[in-house]
């Protein structure tokens, strides 16, 4: 349910934020900068709150509510707090006229403030899952991912890419379709896509055989996580619904609607950052350098061409796992 109510309020600030900058107005412009400090501000002290208040007491107010958490609190409150301190700082027209000098936003814009805030609120929620526990920890957690779930978390993805854009508060549908670089790819743009698919899945390899050599136990623990996360998606038709649905959603958000407002770099930090849900490894890097070729590819040529690298490399890379699972088993 809190999950469910954040979602709907996120949607609910994205409409917003859009009907604000539709209306042109300031003084609307300057109440959305009102509400987003009213919001960020509660969950700065929240921080502050559950990292310095003494472990004892917070284990006594989860168990006389009824629940548990088995959380690192100082940790989990210096993460929220990160969110609402930057939360609060973006905010500021001075913090994100400065901005304005580094990144292509506009810093008038309600649109491009809740994007800054939304931003650090994807770092923090990373940095809350990082220090809460290693690789060893989550080993033990792990729980396999349905094709329905990823295909729900990439729909959710496309959704707020065009409502981000606008679809139907400021722009039309033919106005949002530019705005996230959709266009039908040429047979030269898909022959270029078609080698930057064998050059990543390659760099994936590379970067995996040298993680090995550094750190045997850890890569092979990752692996093991990896393995268990998408165990039940074991058949072609999944692995080509799971590489269509992320390169389409995520490429919708990171590329389409994110990249024109934040830059190819930042764009591709907040992307590797989307994927650190395990710690920082040469893996994180190849993802990085995935976001900075997929951003390149979407300003040289289109979103649709990047959506067909970044599903064309998740195929791959699923093929090769289910030619390697079969080969166990026929070992086995």
């Amino acid at each position: 349910m809190p999950i469910g109510l954040g979602l709907i309020a996120v949607v609910g600030l994205i409409v917003l934020a859009n009907l604000v900058e539709a209306s042109k107005n300031k003084r609307y412009s300057r109440l959305f900068t009102w509400l987003l400090l009213l919001i960020n501000i509660p969950v700065l002290l929240f921080g502050f709150m559950l990292a310095l208040l003494p472990l004892n007491l917070l284990i006594d107010l989860s168990t006389a509510s009824g629940t548990s958490f088995s959380l690192n609190w100082q940790n989990a409150g210096m993460s929220v707090a990160f969110m609402g301190v930057w939360g609060v700082v973006v905010t500021l027209p001075p913090s994100r006229r400065f901005l304005a000098r580094l990144l292509p936003l506009d810093a008038t814009s309600a649109v491009h403030a809740l994007g800054l805030v939304l931003a650090g609120y994807l770092v923090g929620n990373t940095l809350f899952s990082l220090t809460q526990g290693g690789l060893e920890e989550l080993a033990e957690t792990a729980v396999s991912t349905s094709i329905y779930e990823i295909l729900l978390m990439q729909t959710l993805f496309a959704a707020i890419a065009l409502l981000g854009v606008g679809l139907y508060t400021r722009r039309s549908p033919g106005e949002a379709k530019t705005r996230l670089g959709l266009a039908r790819p040429t047979k030269r743009q898909l022959l270029i896509g078609s080698a930057w698919i064998m050059v990543l899945v390659l760099l994936q390899g590379v970067a995996g055989g040298i993680w090995m050599l550094m750190d045997s136990t850890q890569a092979e623990l990752l692996e093991g996580i990896s393995n268990d996360l998408i165990s039940n998606i074991d058949t072609l038709p999944e692995w080509i619904l799971l590489a269509a649905a992320t390169g389409i959603g995520e490429e919708l958000l990171f590329r389409g609607a994110i990249q024109p407002v934040f830059g190819v770099g930042f764009t591709a930090l907040l992307f590797a950052t989307a994927h650190v849900q395990y710690g920082i490894t040469p893996i994180t890097f190849v993802v990085f350098i995935i976001g900075i070729v997929l951003g390149l590819i979407r300003r040289h040529y289109n979103t649709t061409t990047s959506i067909f690298v970044h599903a064309g490399y998740n195929f791959v890379l699923g093929m090769l796992s289910l030619l390697a699972l079969q080969m166990e088993q026929m070992v086995g």
